[in-house]
């Protein structure tokens, strides 16, 4: 397997890293707390752009105050930087390689193995589950079905604006309307005269009202489409970014020794009608500064807009009394490129493509409850006496998505998962991921586990060098697989060549390397793999 000899460069690597994880002390401690409700917030395509994460532009007042409530992981990272892939390694427990699922053309029950999911094994232990907007990805990939009944109590909800999503109902400079990036809307306008977010915010309140009314142990998943493409949102969101605050990336271009099968040439974008109409040459662009700026702010306007529905969702959670029985979780399924190495969108291993938001609020656990305290007030982000709270607590070990299934099991004091073994294809119930609940304890000369610190990417390319199916192969076109590990200190990716057939790699047939120090390199611009005496001696002994 490709992460067996990622595992063994991380031995050969090793260097000193300082970071705290538990001890065995911490393994003797109850971690669960004892049936609570799960509210489990995706959200599609959000980098760690929060105030919270220490991002100094963006207005995320409620994400923020969630955070200062609970534990958030500085470096957590997806599987694979696309929807469908991330979201069925996370959901089942099962890294894609498991689920053989690395485009968004089939379904993992039927594909690779009849894997038990995350709401699936709630729903087995009594919990009413539900779903609503985009936690599944829609398709083929959940079974045109959002893997309903095995997964959901009730059938999922989809908003019914969610069709005109990429329809033109963008108004242009001509008055006309397009299929537009940049799509800042008066929604009394659009179609149904709402939006997909603000629809499913409602249905979530209803479904809560109602497990409250009940008084049902409940798992609700809700999946949020912004800040994913074409940015969509209430145009008065505008007003908290104008355009002379925004700057461009720091790093807006190619990195001068980056391997050609690494670079994304974000071929998704460059079919919205407003990009199409600054004939950019294909594959390496750049787009003009002057639309980067408004790609920029229309991102970070969706931030906030996405910021403005969850602070009304816990709100209503807070309303309703359940805000001291209910776990919240809240993470995107990868990252987005806003121009950092001449890239936009996903589709890459760099850390701006995988990294994501990781927050846990554990009621009695993460934070300092007091009777009769406001925990989740609603913050309108254009009141301009706000200021941002920090969060309550910050682990930088490295963590994986894919974490998530054993993680939030743990928390809500259900069985633990058994490990998967090796070849885990047969088996229904198990987890390729290590719970970190452990993590939202507060512990003291705890001693650092080099091997437990490290997180693993992957992702397909059908050439080595820039095509435009480079983005998002499918299955039979991928002859390539870049293999990614995010340590505390660095980043290094192989890129080898892949059989589609067969699924198995091949480390003899090597397109490229990549190694960044992340310390002195954070942005990863610097690729040193070539005056690396370290993987030349790894190449004569292991390669």
């Amino acid at each position: 397997m490709a992460f067996g000899k990622l595992v063994r460069i991380l031995g050969f690597l090793a260097v000193t890293v300082a970071n705290t994880v538990c001890t065995k002390q911490c393994e003797q401690l109850d971690v669960k707390t004892g049936g609570k409700n799960v509210l489990f917030i995706i959200v599609d395509d959000l980098r760690t752009s929060l105030g919270c994460y220490g991002d100094s532009v963006v207005k995320s007042y409620n994400i923020d105050q969630l955070a200062s409530h609970s534990v958030i992981f500085t470096n957590a990272y997806a599987q694979q930087a696309v929807c469908a892939p991330s979201r069925v390694s996370f959901l089942t427990g099962r890294r894609p390689e498991t689920t053989r699922l690395f485009d968004f053309n089939s379904y993992w029950r039927t594909h690779a193995g009849n894997y038990s999911t995350l709401p699936q094994y709630f729903k087995e232990h009594g919990y009413v589950t539900m779903s609503v907007g985009k936690v599944f990805h829609p398709g083929i990939s959940s079974n045109h079905s959002d893997d309903y009944p095995l997964s959901w109590s009730i059938p999922p909800y989809h908003p019914s604006s969610e069709k005109y999503e990429n329809t033109k109902t963008c108004k242009g400079e001509d008055g006309e309307f397009h299929a537009n990036l940049v799509c800042p809307v008066d929604v009394s306008e659009v179609p149904e005269g709402t939006l997909p977010d603000i629809q499913s915010t409602e249905e979530a309140i209803k479904l809560l009202k109602s497990v409250k009314q009940q008084n049902s142990s409940f798992f609700l998943a809700v999946g949020y489409h912004k800040p994913h493409i074409p940015f969509r949102f209430p145009k008065e969101f505008l007003k908290l970014y104008p355009i002379e605050n925004i700057s461009l990336a720091p790093d807006p271009y190619i990195p001068k020794k980056l391997p050609l099968v690494a670079y994304n040439p974000w071929a998704d974008i460059r079919k919205r009608d407003d990009v199409q109409t600054l004939n950019i040459s294909f594959p390496y662009g750049p787009i003009p500064e002057d639309f980067q700026l408004l790609i920029r702010q229309s991102y970070y306007a969706s931030v906030s807009y996405l910021d403005d529905q969850i602070g009304q969702l816990l709100n209503a959670l807070e309303g309703l009394g359940l805000s001291n029985d209910t776990i919240i979780v809240f993470a995107s399924d990868h990252g987005w490129s806003l121009g950092e190495h001449g890239e936009w969108a996903k589709y890459s291993n760099f850390d701006v493509a995988t990294r994501v938001p990781l927050i846990f609020y554990v009621p009695g656990m993460t934070n300092n409850y007091k009777p009769q305290q406001s925990v989740f007030r609603y913050i309108d982000p254009f009141n301009s006496d706000l200021q941002k709270k920090q969060p309550g607590k910050s682990v930088e070990l490295p963590v994986e998505l894919v974490s998530l299934f054993s993680t939030i099991t743990d928390l809500a004091k259900l069985p633990a998962l058994p490990t998967c073994p090796q070849h885990s294809f047969h088996i229904e119930l198990c987890t390729e991921g290590r719970s970190i609940a452990k993590h939202l304890y507060t512990l003291e000369d705890t001693q650092f586990d080099l091997t437990l610190a490290v997180a693993y990417s992957s992702y397909p390319r059908p050439s080595s060098s820039p095509q435009w199916n480079s983005d998002l192969p499918d299955l039979k076109d991928i002859t390539i697989m870049g293999y990614s590990m995010r340590t505390m200190d660095f980043r290094y990716t192989v890129w080898v060549g892949y059989n589609p057939v067969t699924f198995q790699d091949n480390f003899d047939e090597i397109y490229g390397h990549e190694l960044y120090l992340v310390k002195s390199d954070p942005n990863q611009d610097n690729n040193l793999y070539n005056h690396s005496v370290h993987f030349d001696i790894y190449e004569k002994n292991f390669l």
